[in-house]
């Protein structure tokens, strides 16, 4: 990759890019634990590695798994829900109701790039290996299709 596409790739990140609030910094400091909620019977973290391991394999996006931007925004709701992590486009839809911060923490994802708060949050998690037959593709600027 050339150096003028990558600063390209840089740029596009930073503006998706969802960081922690300054609460949230100073709450860590202080040693403060979010909050889990309550989760329906059968949708706990065991419950989300059975299901995603039952799933067969992962759809790319339109076969080449190459997301513009544009395509990317889209996606921001907790009815459909697409989150990027490390570059990586995953459709967390489904993981609503496993998340154990609640709906609302997880929609804050949503259309956004969640690497730094996601290893803020969460550094102990395998984020990867958890959504990865959720992996619909990679993130690039609309001109780059």
């Amino acid at each position: 990759m050339d150096a003028k596409t990558h600063q390209k790739l840089v740029e596009l990140y930073k503006s998706v890019e969802l960081l922690p609030t300054d609460q949230e910094v100073e709450d860590k400091k202080n040693g403060k634990r979010k909050r889990k909620v309550p989760l329906q019977h059968g949708h706990s973290q065991l419950d989300w590695v059975k299901k995603h391991n039952a799933i067969q394999s992962n759809t790319l996006y339109q076969g080449h798994g190459k997301i513009p931007l544009s395509e990317f925004k889209k996606h921001n709701t907790v009815q459909d829900a697409w989150t990027v992590y490390k570059g990586a486009v995953y459709n967390i839809t489904e993981y609503f109701t496993y998340h154990p911060g609640g709906d609302t923490e997880l929609a804050r994802a949503a259309g956004h790039d969640c690497t730094k708060i996601f290893e803020f949050t969460h550094s102990w998690v395998n984020f990867e290996s958890m959504m990865a037959k959720n992996l619909i593709g990679y993130l690039i600027p609309d001109d780059m299709i």
